[in-house]
């Protein structure tokens, strides 16, 4: 049976972020390492989802609302594009 790898961070912090690190995953009944796993990915969580999020503009976000709203006519390439879309099964 093949056992699952664990990776390792190792990093260095001033004492008083220690102690603030420690006191908070006791607060939080939890190990350390726990409290820090579970900080670190919540943030990590965040700051992809920042990052992948689009953000408009008012102008830019009334010109996509009106698009929806009232759709052009499909030009060939539109068309072209549906007509794969098909082929493929979708």
């Amino acid at each position: 049976m093949a056992t699952a790898k664990k990776e390792r961070i190792d990093i260095r912090l001033t004492d008083e972020a220690k102690s603030a690190i420690e006191e908070a995953a006791i607060l939080s009944n939890l190990s350390v390492s726990q409290f820090v796993i579970s900080s670190a990915s919540e943030r990590a969580t965040e700051v992809i989802e920042q990052h992948r999020r689009i953000v408009l503009c008012e102008e830019s976000w009334k010109r996509v609302m009106d698009s929806i709203a009232s759709p052009g006519q499909p030009n060939d390439r539109m068309i072209r594009a549906a007509e794969r879309l098909k082929k493929l099964g979708a």
